[in-house]
């Protein structure tokens, strides 16, 4: 993993990022960063408490073909990132509650046997809710309680709570001092993608491995987020675009789109955050981006290798020969780096992120790097990246809303 921040930096006063890379580098600084991260929950969990929790829900479902995963938000992007980027489809995710894509998903899900995977960290999230009560309907009832079921949330008198008592669902404490969004390498996250097939141990390693990596300023990360945390505290640049040549990092990139407005959109600061994929978003956003408004700054993010390739072997003089004996990743890879040196001239702020390929490793480091990046940018602004007051404002008028209203 590398980062290219060179023109980023040469966006912002330098006087300015020096004083922010101090300031970094002083709040991770080894001798006392527990003290100085002591909210960053995500850095100090009990490993062996947490690996046993994961292996013990394992054990205890062994006899399933598919798992339904009721969640959103925090709840499921970032289990739903770790597996897409590992071409892993064993967890079908409803996440949403338009009455249409909730029937179509249903139906993935008919004739077989089915885990149905509960999350909510506060125990009373509305969409979960309503998806569970549907799914507990005769008309789409598929599920045994006392061995179909696993409820992971806050261990506090909620209404997931009482519901697992009272239908005997197997409950699992949520770590309540970690927020949703950055609870991918915890319950949250871990005990899905065991549950999918994938090594989570190896998974939550890695993870551990960038956090320290980045601690000791590896991949540049004093840098990055002195850069990243100048340009939005210059005010001139309203939205981050993030771009990335790599399909299955479409979740990955829409996980880090919550991870940065949630933590980072308080007290007027902040940036608007783009997610785009390559090449699909250059025929659709490319001439907003090179010819519009001077306000955005970019991420790219690009693959170096592809774990799997198709050559183009044609012989015949009907196609360009710029084709000739090229590969889908190679075209893909040019496009990236064509995208990057066309922003460069067009004087904007861009940051290139080279992944080693595009397995699922890399996309595991890349989110370890996301995360940290995002909590310390929250506190170089001089703000609390774990709360996340506005969105609570929306939450209780919905529920009075729907008290009052009753009926649709």
């Amino acid at each position: 993993m590398f980062f290219d921040i060179r023109y980023l930096k040469s966006q912002i006063d330098l006087r300015k990022f020096k004083n922010k890379k101090r300031e970094a580098a002083n709040l991770l600084n080894k001798k006392n960063y527990k003290s100085n991260l002591h909210d960053f929950s995500f850095l100090l969990q009990d490993d062996l408490k947490l690996k046993k929790k994961v292996l013990e829900c394992n054990n205890f479902f062994l006899d399933h073909e598919k798992i339904i995963l009721l969640g959103t938000g925090g709840s499921s992007l970032g289990s739903k990132a770790i597996l897409e980027a590992a071409s892993n489809n064993k967890i079908i995710f409803i996440e949403n509650i338009d009455p249409h894509y909730v029937i179509q998903k249903i139906k993935q899900a008919k004739k077989k046997k089915i885990l149905l995977l509960i999350i909510s960290k506060s125990g009373e999230t509305t969409e979960v809710l309503s998806l569970f009560s549907i799914l507990q309907d005769n008309n789409y009832r598929v599920f045994r309680p006392k061995n179909n079921m696993l409820i992971i949330s806050d261990n506090k008198n909620s209404s997931l709570q009482k519901i697992s008592k009272a239908l005997s669902i197997k409950f699992v404490e949520h770590n309540s001092k970690i927020g949703g969004r950055f609870s991918c390498f915890s319950e949250t996250g871990l005990i899905p993608i065991k549950l999918a097939g994938l090594n989570s141990a190896f998974i939550k390693n890695q993870s551990d491995k960038v956090f320290e990596a980045c601690i000791n300023n590896k991949y540049s990360f004093f840098e990055n987020v002195s850069a990243l945390s100048e340009i939005i505290q210059g005010k001139k640049y309203k939205c981050h675009v993030v771009i990335s040549y790599q399909e299955s990092l479409k979740s990955l990139v829409l996980w880090y789109r919550q991870l940065w407005g949630e933590s980072l959109g308080k007290k007027g600061r902040g940036a608007h955050f783009l997610p785009a994929i390559g090449s699909v978003d250059q025929h659709s956003q490319l001439q907003m981006w090179l010819d519009g408004p001077d306000n955005i700054f970019y991420t790219i993010i690009i693959p170096k290798k592809r774990k799997q390739d198709l050559k183009l072997n044609y012989s015949n003089k009907l196609f360009p020969s710029y084709l000739k004996k090229k590969s889908l990743g190679n075209i893909l890879f040019n496009m990236g780096i064509a995208t990057y040196k066309e922003l460069l001239k067009a004087k904007k702020p861009v940051r290139l992120i080279y992944l080693d390929d595009d397995s699922l490793y890399p996309a595991v480091k890349l989110m370890a790097f996301f995360m940290l990046e995002v909590a310390v940018i929250g506190k170089l602004l001089k703000i609390n990246p774990f709360d996340q007051p506005a969105v609570e404002k929306v939450k209780v008028l919905t529920k009075k809303l729907l008290s009052k209203n009753g009926k649709n």
